[in-house]
């Protein structure tokens, strides 16, 4: 398999035209892709394991429905997007097709960051947006659960885990019985792996912590591909991928 090399790749995104009488206008603008935060990946893919959608709305990216734009990074690690769209922001998904490398991040996407791309007039091929790529999007999905790395001596109560859900909008739900119910505890990715408490449903009251512990809500993949959390209750929990 072809060594990807990890420098910057020049995307030409062509999003509107006109034309005159004389000749044809083309607005144009440069999508930089930085891959330097990925360098442990360079043998495992080629440029054309990169797949870019481009979703109008913010609910459509989170659901990967009525993308207005698809295609694939060539071989030369460019890609030319035609699709004549409006002078605005769109949300762009950049990303391997197994989903390990992305340009996911948890980020507030109301802002400018990598999960947006700003589509206006550039008056010279010199006006770039980086995007950056990271492995991060392989915690999104569903994550069985597997044992226990670390107990708590603090709980002498727990609820049986069932599995947990890490979703593409930032969010995170455990799902759990304890005492005949079936509760779950729903949580805000913060970045870098950490989470924030939300809400327990059906209600906290029996639920048997009552409140998060003081250490860090986190989760990570370590080099076994298991997942693992440190959760509210102060124990380690390890996860599988379903």
């Amino acid at each position: 398999m072809k060594k990807i090399i990890f420098t910057y790749l020049s995307i030409l995104c062509l999003f509107g035209c006109s034309s005159n009488d004389t000749e044809e206008q083309l607005n144009l603008i440069n999508i930089q892709i930085d891959l330097d935060q990925v360098e442990e990946y360079s043998n495992d893919y080629e440029y054309t394991d990169f797949m870019v959608k481009v979703y109008d709305t913010k609910e459509d990216y989170f659901n990967e429905v009525n993308a207005v734009f698809s295609g694939n990074i060539d071989a030369t690690g460019k890609i030319s997007i035609s699709e004549n769209l409006e002078e605005k922001s769109y949300y762009v998904d950049i990303y391997t097709e197994d989903k390990v490398l992305s340009n996911w991040e948890v980020i507030d996407l109301d802002v400018d960051a990598s999960n947006i791309i700003k589509f206006s007039p550039a008056n010279t091929n010199e006006s770039y947006s980086t995007v950056y790529m990271t492995d991060h999007r392989r915690l999104v999905g569903n994550w069985s659960f597997l044992s226990y790395e670390q107990i708590s001596n603090d709980n002498e109560e727990r609820t049986d885990k069932v599995f947990l859900s890490i979703n593409k909008e930032y969010t995170a739900t455990s799902y759990e019985t304890y005492d005949g119910v079936a509760y779950q505890l729903h949580f805000k990715l913060l970045g870098n792996g950490y989470l924030e408490l939300v809400t327990i449903q059906p209600s906290p009251d029996n639920y048997p912590v009552n409140q998060t512990s003081t250490q860090d809500l986190v989760v990570q993949i370590e080099q076994d591909g298991l997942l693992y959390f440190t959760n509210y209750s102060g124990d380690n929990v390890v996860y599988v991928r379903n």
